[in-house]
């Protein structure tokens, strides 16, 4: 019996160190509108904090440079 995957969880809002190191995950999301909107919440929750917002490793938005892909 084989099985595929259960969720196709495209985006990610994760946290990074000065070094580049991921530290934590903190939400994994389908769809852009969802990640975007979770992206800005962790922003405003934790604003001294250095957030991706990656499509599969892809990084779109960067908490201390978000002029990339919006």
């Amino acid at each position: 019996m084989t099985y595929g995957c259960i969720e196709d969880l495209k985006f990610a809002v994760e946290v990074f160190d000065e070094g580049g190191n991921l530290k934590e995950v903190l939400a994994r999301l389908h769809d852009f509108d969802s990640a975007r909107a979770a992206y800005d919440a962790c922003r405003a929750k934790y604003p001294k904090k250095l957030l991706y917002l990656s499509q599969r490793g892809r990084i779109l938005r960067r908490s201390d440079r978000d002029d990339l892909v919006s």
